[in-house]
């Protein structure tokens, strides 16, 4: 009997029924091969309906040549080419159990007209410029209309031709059809603008053709924006009319729920700032309107105890947890068994998911390197070693509790000592910053694996030469991270390897103010030549203990990096509400007691700011690595991973982790060529 009968009952949708009310939303992984899904993800796919999922939805395909995407590695869905690759896909998925759809999409104005080997035209509602690339489309004209129409059409056909259950007619996100019904972007004064029925003949005539080609037999379903959260846009009103609408059509078969768009696509994929479901609310009125209807909702829902209040209480019939089936592909199976102490928790960090999309890179995970790496570190693949060894790993960090958990778990006898009281690593840094709570499943998730893998923990304990020596290992795993550098070194004045004053005693890094172990004055100056959370984060601490503080960034925008995981608009928000000033594209020349000298990087101009009480340099930290210079030749295996090596983030350390646990060493072993995952042919070597 599960704890979660409301979760783990099964859904009529449309002439087939769901296992269970766990999905997956379609979720751009950038793993296309020759324009079709690849094998990477139908390993992928396979991981999840094998691990529990009852429905998942792939995507997003796109239906024309003039649905360029700005993105490399996308499927299209109009290429009888693909087939082959789609039974592969729908067959896997099928034999563990689960339901796929595919989500059909066309991206209209927001994509690029720079498409990867030809130049094309972006076509749109109206001549209005995309928020997401600057450029302005062609407007429509009906010849194009009845075109896309015919060619959605068909792109269903070949989907069902290919073995998915059905399909979903992708109206959000500000990709085309969208744009038809936002008044954001549609401009038009023909049958096809101006009153809400006209923005949204468009897309009835697309789910009319797509319902023809695939049959009646067949599910046809949709995706729409519960609100543009824009004053005068879309609202959740609209999106109710939207879903009694198509369902008094009679051509679909449920109603799948997101929000937002290209303007503020952060409020669709929200970073960890937000509380988990911060959409479920507003799916609920969705869901009230088409009492008939399933109405899945959407939202960084991780916690299985939140999930079946929402089924039960009514706010919706299924429950999409894309985020936390990334991050651990066993969840159903895990809640259902009642082994929910064994789940990896998505952090909703959003970096290593979408803000490697956002690079132009596949999608993987922070916390699972087996993310779209299924064929090598996926569930399975580990296999236990024919030597056990004795491993002393030395540092309780990300990358040291990943390589125990791992070594222990193929086998090997661990023992785990960490300087500190408690494990974590960086990680407990992090914590000290605001809207970062879900990082703290990453030591509690790794925590559990020692405990279950039988880690001997030695907390409070250095490791040092002497120590080494005493407990005489066969093989050291060194993983004594970094430490933060006072040099104030940048590399916009590479010729000065220290700043000068930066030893001055009123001069303190980042892990200085958040450990608080110097005191910090009044008045505080933020050197930042990081452009990360980091930064941000040291600095919304500064302000809400009371300082008033001037961030002096070498970088042209305020965190650049915290563009692509989402998290700007929220720091933005919250940092320059709080009276952050700063300067951007300045650094320091040398801080004199109270007084910090700048330039300008492009102009040379000088300035200063005087009456400074305290200086904190973001700047990054420096390889922790004396421990495995004084081991290195004294024993015949040590090993170094993580930022001891070099300094990297939080994903680096723990893939480092997982390939050390798996004692992957050489480049033939640790290495994966681009296209290698995706070809079918690839051969994949898993060692023991």
């Amino acid at each position: 009997m599960t704890a979660y009968p409301h979760l783990f009952s099964p859904l009529e949708i449309g002439n087939v029924t769901v296992r269970n009310r766990i999905m997956q939303t379609a979720h751009v992984k950038l793993w296309a091969y020759d324009a079709a899904d690849s094998e990477r993800n139908v390993a992928y796919q396979a991981a999840r309906a094998k691990g529990g999922a009852g429905l998942l939805i792939t995507g997003n395909r796109v239906v024309h040549p003039t649905s360029t995407t700005g993105f490399p590695r996308v499927a299209w869905a109009y290429r009888p080419e693909a087939l082959e690759s789609d039974h592969r896909l729908t067959s896997a998925v099928h034999e563990h159990g689960a339901l796929i759809f595919a989500q059909l999409n066309h991206f209209g104005l927001n994509a690029t007209s720079d498409s990867a080997d030809d130049l094309r035209v972006l076509w749109g509602p109206s001549a209005v410029k995309s928020p997401a690339y600057g450029e302005t489309p062609k407007a429509m004209e009906h010849e194009d209309i009845h075109e896309v129409v015919e060619w959605w059409g068909r792109s269903a056909e070949l989907t069902r031709e290919g073995g998915f259950d059905g399909t979903e007619v992708h109206i959000s996100h500000s990709y085309l059809l969208h744009q038809f019904l936002s008044p954001l972007y549609n401009k038009r004064e023909d049958e096809y603008g101006g009153s809400f029925e006209n923005r949204l003949r468009f897309a009835r005539e697309v789910i009319q053709e797509v319902r023809a080609r695939g049959g009646d037999d067949w599910v046809v379903g949709v995706r729409i924006s519960l609100t543009d959260f824009i004053p005068g846009a879309l609202d959740v009103e609209d999106a109710v009319r939207v879903a009694q609408l198509l369902e008094a059509d009679g051509q679909i078969d449920y109603v799948n729920v997101t929000a937002a768009g290209y303007h503020n696509i952060f409020r669709a994929i929200e970073p960890a700032d937000v509380p988990d479901g911060y959409l479920v609310e507003l799916t609920a009125r969705v869901k009230a309107g088409v009492p008939d209807v399933p109405v899945f909702t959407v939202g960084g829902i991780k916690d299985p105890a939140m999930a079946e209040e929402i089924l039960a209480s009514g706010k919706a019939d299924m429950v999409a947890m894309t985020r936390a089936q990334i991050a651990d592909p066993e969840f159903a199976n895990k809640v259902r068994d009642a082994r929910e102490g064994e789940l990896v928790h998505c952090i909703r960090g959003n970096q290593g998911c979408i803000g490697r999309v956002f690079r132009g890179l596949p999608i993987t995970c922070t916390v699972n390197p087996g993310a779209g790496r299924e064929r090598r570190f996926g569930p399975g693949t580990l296999l236990p070693t024919d030597r056990p060894v004795r491993w002393l790993v030395a540092g309780g960090g990300p990358a040291g509790m990943k390589a125990a958990a791992v070594l222990a778990e193929r086998g090997h006898r661990v023992t785990l000592v960490e300087r500190e009281d408690e494990l974590g690593g960086q990680v407990n840094l992090i914590l000290r910053t605001p809207g970062r709570d879900e990082f703290g499943w990453i030591t509690r998730d790794l925590e559990a694996q020692l405990r279950r893998h039988g880690v001997d923990v030695r907390l409070g304990t250095e490791a040092t030469s002497e120590l080494v020596h005493e407990l005489a290992p066969d093989a050291v795993m060194v993983a004594t991270g970094a430490v933060p550098s006072r040099t104030g070194f940048s590399s916009v004045n590479p010729l000065v390897d220290q700043l000068p004053g930066a030893d001055q005693d009123n001069v303190l890094t980042v892990w200085d103010v958040l450990l608080e172990t110097r005191p910090v004055g009044r008045r505080v100056v933020v050197l930042d030549d990081d452009g990360t959370r980091y930064a941000a984060g040291v600095t919304e601490v500064l302000l809400d203990r009371g300082s008033e503080v001037e961030l002096v960034s070498r970088w042209p925008m305020l965190f650049p990096t915290t563009a692509t995981t989402l998290d700007m608009a929220h720091l933005y928000g919250r940092l320059l509400g709080k009276g952050l000033q700063y300067r951007l594209n300045w650094w320091a020349a040398g801080i004199e007691r109270n007084r910090v000298a700048l330039f300008n990087l492009y102009t040379a101009a000088q300035d200063a700011i005087d009456d400074v009480d305290t200086v904190v340099l973001a700047t990054g930290p420096t390889a922790n690595d004396a421990l495995y210079r004084a081991l290195k030749g004294q024993f015949a295996n040590v090993r170094r991973i993580g930022d001891c090596v070099a300094p990297r983030k939080l994903d680096h350390a723990i893939y480092e982790g997982e390939l050390a646990g798996r004692e992957l060493w050489s480049p033939e072993e640790r290495y994966i060529y681009e296209g290698e995952l995706e070809r079918v042919e690839a051969q994949i070597t898993v060692k023991a």
